[in-house]
């Protein structure tokens, strides 16, 4: 199972890229999360943009983006995403975002500076906007709180198999739902079964996916 391991501070960072020294199977991406910005100073998110600058094994930035429910710190947010899409630009790298109640607004930030490979995580946004991700060569994933969320199984059900991805986002709680990776293989048999297709198939449909991401 190849796994990548996002990151939402500098100390997360340094972590995610200490587990890809260990263990080969982990795909690093760091950044700073939207939740977070109000108590990361403005020399931590240099040093976080510092990695970028300095090391080559930067495999992706996130999790960045931006919370539309997190008034207070949205201009904040929008400044330090706007970092992040352009180191994703200048040094080609993909993105792993956050964009609750901001999809639109995220979507348009990312065109304008012109990033190439990113993941609308989690996405539970309007199923409007999944032809413009398509179109834009995004992906979104979908998660195990898709058999909770209605949301976000309205979004699996009306997204192609071209742009879906799995993802666990945990360690995470979600309505009592613990989410871990060790949840992918159930969750490929849960998107098979709502897609109609066979499991093998899916799988091969969303390592494709995979790669087209990370490059």
């Amino acid at each position: 199972m190849k796994i990548i391991c996002v990151a939402e501070d500098f100390e997360s960072s340094m972590k995610s890229l200490s587990l890809a020294e260990e263990f080969p199977n982990i795909i690093p991406f760091i950044g700073i999360h939207p939740w977070n910005v109000e108590e990361v100073s403005r020399s931590e998110l240099e040093n976080v943009i510092q990695l970028v600058e300095k090391r080559d094994d930067i495999r992706g930035l996130g999790e960045v983006g931006l919370d539309g429910k997190m008034k207070k710190t949205y201009e904040k947010q929008m400044g330090v995403f706007k970092r992040f899409c352009a180191l994703a630009s200048e040094y080609d790298l993909p993105m792993n975002i956050h964009a609750r109640a901001a999809w639109r607004e995220v979507l348009e930030i990312l065109r304008k500076y012109d990033v190439e490979r990113a993941i609308i995580h989690w996405f539970s946004g309007p199923t409007e906007l999944l032809d413009e991700i398509a179109l834009s060569g995004y992906f979104i994933t979908i998660n195990p709180a898709v058999r909770i969320q209605e949301r976000h199984r309205r979004v699996l059900e009306e997204s192609s198999m071209e742009i879906i991805l799995t993802e666990s986002d945990g360690p995470y709680s979600y309505r009592g739902l613990n989410l871990r990776p060790d949840m992918i293989k159930d969750l490929v048999k849960y998107i098979a079964e709502v897609k109609g297709m066979r499991e093998e198939v899916v799988e091969e449909r969303i390592a494709s996916n995979f790669r087209k991401l990370i490059g």
